[in-house]
């Protein structure tokens, strides 16, 4: 250890990287064994502590859980706690939903979602489907399989090959839309791409659709264009395939609705949820499916196949409802939608700086994204590490942002993503805000004076 900060005995460190070490929390801060303080803008990571840290009354909840029973064999037994908590789930997700489970991590839920939806081809007699469409520059999970269906080439390449190699669409992406090109017309394009994908693969091959109502972290909060899920939604029934929302960072909140999907007005088949479902405090995910669904199991009494050790666990469930009546007495989704729209304000500040590309967001999930060309819109050399240098900047004045790399080819191209706990204020919005647009101020100024002095070597 040197002072705070201790060389992380983890598998996955950054090597070169000191950290501080953290010994408590308070609502949307961190705090370190120095006495520092750090506005968390991440929500622990990835938008996982949407309520914030150290909420009053939780603890006492997880230890009368514990000190009833922490778990039970499912294959036999069911508890009150679990079923109270599963049909406070279903009421929280849109009409229709009618059975849940829960699981651990939002890879399981991904996965668990894909599973489902093979099975229930099966059942039909449509065994034949296989086949999952994602988009490209996406992230469904860290599993070998979900890596496949999702479309992060950083993370795909070191597990090629294991990969099926399933097909993948564009994502809608309206910063880079063609030059000239409306929003109405990019949604019917982009949206396009998923028929074509199926014309050119065999529909009749195809089990699930797979998207995020936001892309999150992979391209940095962004979001589709006008009437393009709803596109999706028409291809989908039209070719018999299921329409899989993964809503495990973009659900409970995060971008102003319950589930992101409620604010494209559509409706789909199988809903992943994990993140902000117990607020970062168990590791708790979910699957959801909607009658449409469910229907085919319950007629031919079959189970999903898709159980493990710590599904329907009853301390995870005793939190996630402890989750769902906290946001729904305080408010929780209705000042993410808020905040999130003086959030996104207050950012069009940073646009005096050259080097931002792009400010977006919905909610409480917003993105940055920085170009070495505003018109071109082109991307910095990779060796620039621009994103880096920001998220340091901005963590020296103690801000905490998620750092993003490949938003133009998979590859290349830096952006930044700001997502705090749903339950922050306008102050100290401000106070993020501030923090992000002078250290721009200062990357772009360094950059500018290194520029310079390059030129004048070249010169000499």
């Amino acid at each position: 250890m040197i002072n705070n900060l201790i060389h992380s005995m983890l598998v996955c460190p950054d090597y070169d990287r000191a950290y501080p070490s953290i010994t408590h929390a308070e609502g949307i801060y961190l705090i370190d064994k120095n006495g520092k303080k750090y506005i968390d803008a991440t929500s622990g990571t990835a938008a996982v502590s949407n309520l914030g840290h150290s909420i009053p009354g939780i603890s006492d909840v997880v230890k009368e859980q514990m000190d009833a029973v922490a778990l039970i064999p499912t294959h036999t037994f069911t508890s009150e706690q679990v079923e109270g908590y599963l049909a406070r789930l279903i009421d929280f997700a849109p009409e229709g939903f009618n059975r849940a489970w829960t699981a651990t991590s939002g890879t399981e839920a991904v996965e668990q979602s894909l599973k489902l939806a093979l099975q229930y081809h099966q059942l039909r007699g449509e065994g034949h489907r296989y086949k999952i469409i994602s988009r490209w520059g996406t992230y469904h999970g860290n599993s070998v399989f979900t890596l496949d269906v999702g479309g992060m080439a950083l993370r795909r390449a070191v597990y090629d090959k294991w990969m099926n190699n399933f097909p993948h669409i564009p994502p809608s992406y309206s910063y880079r839309r063609p030059d000239g090109m409306s929003e109405e017309e990019y949604a019917v394009i982009s949206a396009g791409e998923l028929e074509k994908c199926l014309l050119e693969t065999g529909p009749e091959s195809v089990a699930a659709f797979i998207a995020e109502p936001m892309v999150a972290a992979a391209l940095g909060g962004v979001g589709p264009s006008e009437g393009y899920f709803k596109e999706v939604r028409r291809v989908c029934d039209k070719y018999g395939i299921l329409f899989i929302a993964d809503e495990i960072l973009t659900g409970f909140g995060r971008i102003g609705a319950n589930f992101g999907m409620e604010r494209f007005g559509v409706t789909p088949d199988i809903i992943a949820a994990g993140k902000g479902i117990s607020g970062g405090y168990f590791p708790l995910s979910a699957v959801i499916a909607h009658q449409k669904v469910t229907a085919i199991f319950e007629e031919k009494k079959i189970p999903f196949l898709g159980g493990h050790s710590f599904a329907c666990n009853p301390v995870g469930a005793a939190i996630g409802s402890f989750v769902i009546d906290y946001m729904k007495e305080n408010k929780v989704v209705e000042n993410s939608l808020k905040m999130g729209e003086v959030f996104l304000e207050k950012l069009q500040r940073i646009y005096r700086h050259d080097m931002v590309g792009d400010v977006r967001g919905m909610g409480l999930y917003l993105g940055v994204e920085f170009v070495a060309d505003r018109e071109t819109k082109l991307p910095f050399a990779k060796e620039l590490n621009i994103s880096r240098k920001i998220v340091d900047k901005v963590f020296e004045k103690g801000v905490v942002v998620y750092l993003g790399k490949g938003s133009y080819d998979g590859t290349s191209g830096d952006h930044i993503t700001i997502s705090p706990p749903l339950i922050i204020n306008e102050e100290q919005i401000e106070i993020i805000v501030q923090a992000i647009d002078e250290s721009i101020e200062e990357v772009s100024r360094n950059l500018q004076t290194k520029n310079t002095k390059e030129t004048a070597s070249i010169k000499i």
